[in-house]
């Protein structure tokens, strides 16, 4: 190779070696991050308590205890805690008091503690209680508190007859604060298998559209929009209680009602 020419590509390979240096270094590689440590052990959820089937002492003493405290209870959290004094019991003695702080009581969160306290309570003496307190005008302005006495009648023996005094309650109005009444009428039909609510469940089964937008009876635009809110939040639930009734899953109310037209229910 000319002298010239082998110079020069010795000086191509310094300056490319030089450049080379002069460049950024590579990367360190990311740390990796260490193990994580194993999360705290969380602890067990207790299961709830049962309820003892007080005995005539039993039952009194409580309720002495529970008036004494109610004689200072100048608080929601001070009824809470009076109420506290019952909830550990069963006694036809129980109902009552519990009827009163439904009746007079003003909290709505009280009122639904001690509606839930009354369904725990022999089904033979809080019964027909629960139904008076269904029927009561100043207790049905609440819709939590019932929800709350209609769960209480699921578990206090509810009876067929009894359906009448429920059926209205679920379509009287779709407002939010009804909700959790429609849940528990629902909750009543499937674990009773309320064979009378069919029509009431098929009503409630497909997304609730009016049929003639421009029909005169046709309710406002805010009815259909609180029907449609409350339906999907239940509409599982109605299907679950029409698979209570019939041992079938439906889809839709045609399709329910087909099937039970070739398949009445008696």
């Amino acid at each position: 190779m000319p002298r010239r020419r082998y110079d020069a590509h010795v000086m191509l390979v310094v300056l490319a070696s030089l450049l080379l240096s002069f460049q950024d270094p590579a990367p360190a590689p990311a740390p990796q991050d260490p193990k994580p440590a194993n999360p705290p052990a969380q602890a067990p959820v207790e299961p709830p308590k049962p309820v003892a089937l007080w005995n005539d002492a039993e039952a009194k003493a409580a309720i002495d205890s529970y008036t004494r405290s109610l004689k200072d209870a100048d608080s929601m959290a001070a009824k809470s805690k009076a109420l506290d004094i019952l909830a550990p019991g069963a006694h036809k003695l129980l109902v009552k008091p519990l009827a009163q702080m439904i009746e007079s009581e003003k909290s709505i969160v009280i009122k639904k503690r001690a509606a839930e306290l009354l369904g725990q309570q022999p089904a033979a003496d809080a019964n027909a209680t629960i139904l008076k307190l269904v029927r009561n005008s100043r207790v049905a302005q609440h819709p939590p508190v019932l929800a709350e006495l209609v769960k209480a009648l699921a578990n206090c023996g509810y009876k067929p007859a009894q359906w009448k005094e429920i059926n209205e309650l679920f379509e009287r109005d779709y407002g939010a604060e009804f909700v959790a009444l429609h849940e528990a009428i629902l909750g009543l039909i499937e674990k009773h298998k309320e064979k009378q609510a069919i029509d009431l469940l098929l009503r409630n089964m497909d997304e609730p559209v009016p049929e003639n937008v421009d029909a005169a009876d046709n309710p406002p635009a805010e009815y259909w929009e609180a029907r449609w809110k409350a339906w999907k939040a239940w509409r599982g639930k109605v299907k679950d209680a029409l698979f209570a009734i019939t041992g079938q899953r439906f889809s839709t109310r045609n399709e329910a009602k087909a099937w039970l037209r070739k398949n009445p229910i008696k």
